[in-house]
């Protein structure tokens, strides 16, 4: 009884594998025809996000400078020279 069904079982698990990645097989190579899969919703924000905050941090950091410099007097401009 338990041997038979464990042999049931683990036929059904090896069935529910080569199903996945027969599946997996055909994404991967639809992902290869097509830059853009229609099935991949969720996007990857990693970059934009890094970008905006890098470009905010060195604007930041740039505008810090100018006012820091500006308030002692020793921002230098050459139309004022």
């Amino acid at each position: 009884g338990t041997t038979e069904e464990k042999k049931e079982f683990l036929e059904s698990l090896q069935n529910e594998r080569s199903k996945s990645v027969s599946v997996e097989q055909r994404t991967r190579r639809q992902s290869e025809t097509t830059p853009m899969s229609s099935s991949d919703n969720e996007r990857d924000l990693f970059i934009p996000i890094f970008a905006l905050v890098s470009l905010a941090g060195l604007f930041g950091a740039y505008g810090y400078e100018m006012l820091r410099l500006a308030s002692r007097g020793e921002l230098y401009l050459p139309w004022n020279s």
